[in-house]
């Protein structure tokens, strides 16, 4: 624009958020496999252990997070875990089992980038996301365990290849 001496121009960005309380569940829904994922792990790690309390953080947080949205208290209903969970008391298999939960925390991510950052609802699916990185550091020792990858990311990633 002439005369603006290479001023920026702002844009400005509408947020959506998830919807009414129908279509979040839909969203929601779709996260179910990675519950069940979490429910499989604690099953063979023990609901009742260090461990299993860990798991609980991610569950709880998502769950925590549904509400939110669906304003349904249990969202995910009673437990139904996958057979064929990895064994997280075995080390040698902890980093590639978080590593199998990318997606899921990709599209928490996902559905944070529909809400006004740093809002309420972006706030919410905070709750999911943070609970999701604190379980992952309970077993990995890696903070940011699904933060950024890049060279921006300084010393709190471990580097690719390297398990904890």
């Amino acid at each position: 624009m002439p005369g603006q001496g290479g001023a920026a121009l702002m844009v400005h960005r509408t947020y959506a958020g998830l919807g009414s309380p129908d279509a979040a569940a839909r969203d929601f829904d779709a996260l179910r496999p990675y519950v069940r994922a979490l429910w499989g792990l604690q099953a063979v790690v023990g609901y009742f252990t260090r461990d299993g309390s860990a798991l609980d953080i991610a569950l709880d947080s998502l769950q925590t997070a549904a509400f939110h949205f669906t304003r349904r208290p249990h969202f995910y209903g009673p437990k139904a875990p996958l057979e064929d969970a990895a064994d997280l008391r075995d080390r040698a298999v902890v980093a590639g089992a978080f590593e199998a939960l990318r997606p899921y925390a990709s599209a928490l991510r996902h559905l944070q980038s529909r809400c006004r950052p740093f809002g309420r609802d972006w706030q919410a699916l905070n709750v999911a996301v943070q609970g999701l990185e604190t379980t992952a550091f309970h077993f990995t020792g890696v903070a940011h365990f699904y933060g950024s990858r890049g060279d921006s990311a300084g010393p709190i990633r471990a580097p690719d290849g390297v398990a904890p």
